[in-house]
C-alpha cells in the first residue's frame, strides 16, 4: 500500500511539473498563449484566443483559418457545416461531429469542432496536415509553432508589412509566455522568458504587437516608437513583462478581431 501511494504521489509531482508555466499564469489570471505563426505569437482571435481541447488538440476559430492562415472558408448555420480551403486542401466539417471530409475522402478526427460564444472552432492540425506547412508542438511550453511562407501573405499578417521599422538582430530572442489584457483600462500585459545570459536593455527589446479591428482598421506601433505609451519591466533573471496601451474601441461599433506579436531583440 506505501508503495502505491508513494507512486500516485510521483505521478501527481510529475504532472504539477509538466504545467508549471501553465498553472502558474492561470494562477495570476494570465491567458496562455498557445499559437505561433512563422514570427508572430497570436495572443487573440475573436471570440476567444486559441486553446487546447480534452483531446489535446488546439483549436481556432474558423475565421481565423482565413484571416490568419489565408484560407477561404464558408460556413453553413443551418447544418453547422464549415469547409476550408488552404495549401490545395480541402476541408468539410461539422460542429460535434468527429467525422470530416479531406479533398472528398473521409477522416476520423480524435476530437471535434465545437462552438463557442456563437463562433465555430477547430483543430487547427486537420486544416494543414499533408501540406508543406511545418508544424512543430512543443509539449514543455504548450506551444504550437506554424511556418509556411504564404502565411505572411494572409490578411492580417500582411498588416505588418511595410509598418516595420525595427534592424532586428535576433527574431526569436524572446519566448511569449502569456498575456493579461484589461479591457475596461485598455491595457495589454504580455509576459515572456529570454535567456538569462542575454541581459537586454529597454531600448533593444521589440514585442511590436499588431492590433486588428472588425471594421478593418488595424495598428502597428513598433517597440522604437517614442509616441506611445510602454513599459518593460525585467521581473526576475530570464523573464519581463511588456506593458501596452490599446484601443479597446465601442464593442458594438468596433470591436478587436486580432491580437499578435513579436519578440525580438533590435538595434
Amino acid at each position: 500500500m506505501k508503495i502505491r501511494l508513494l507512486i500516485c504521489l510521483m505521478i501527481v509531482l510529475s504532472l504539477g511539473a509538466t504545467n508549471t508555466n501553465l498553472t502558474s499564469a492561470q494562477a495570476q489570471g494570465q491567458t496562455h498563449i498557445y499559437l505561433k505563426v512563422n514570427d508572430h505569437y497570436v495572443l487573440y482571435t475573436y471570440p476567444a484566443p486559441p486553446f487546447v481541447d480534452k483531446k489535446g488538440r488546439l483549436l481556432i476559430p474558423l475565421q481565423a483559418a482565413e484571416d490568419i492562415l489565408g484560407g477561404k472558408v464558408t460556413y453553413n448555420a443551418a447544418s453547422k457545416t464549415a469547409s476550408v480551403n488552404l495549401l490545395g486542401r480541402n476541408v468539410m466539417a461539422m460542429i460535434g461531429s468527429p467525422e470530416i471530409s479531406v479533398n472528398g475522402e473521409p477522416v476520423t478526427m480524435d476530437t471535434v469542432p465545437i462552438m463557442n460564444s456563437n463562433a465555430m472552432f477547430l483543430p487547427v492540425s486537420i486544416l494543414l496536415k499533408d501540406t508543406d506547412a511545418k508544424m512543430e508542438w512543443d509539449s514543455k511550453r504548450g506551444l504550437l509553432k506554424l511556418k509556411h511562407d504564404s502565411f505572411t501573405e494572409s490578411p492580417v499578417l500582411m498588416n505588418f508589412k511595410g509598418q516595420d521599422l525595427a534592424q532586428v538582430i535576433d527574431a526569436n530572442a524572446f519566448d511569449l509566455t502569456s498575456f493579461d489584457w484589461d479591457r475596461k483600462k485598455g491595457i495589454l500585459d504580455i509576459y515572456a522568458m529570454y535567456e538569462g545570459g542575454l541581459s537586454p536593455a529597454s531600448r533593444q527589446i521589440d514585442f511590436n504587437p499588431m492590433i486588428v479591428y472588425s471594421k478593418g482598421t488595424y495598428s502597428v506601433n513598433p517597440y522604437s516608437k517614442p509616441t506611445m505609451f510602454y513599459k518593460v519591466k525585467i521581473t526576475t533573471p530570464g523573464n519581463l513583462v511588456y506593458t501596452r496601451n490599446i484601443n479597446t474601441t465601442d464593442a458594438d461599433k468596433d470591436y478587436i478581431k486580432y491580437i499578435t506579436s513579436v519578440g525580438r531583440l533590435i538595434q
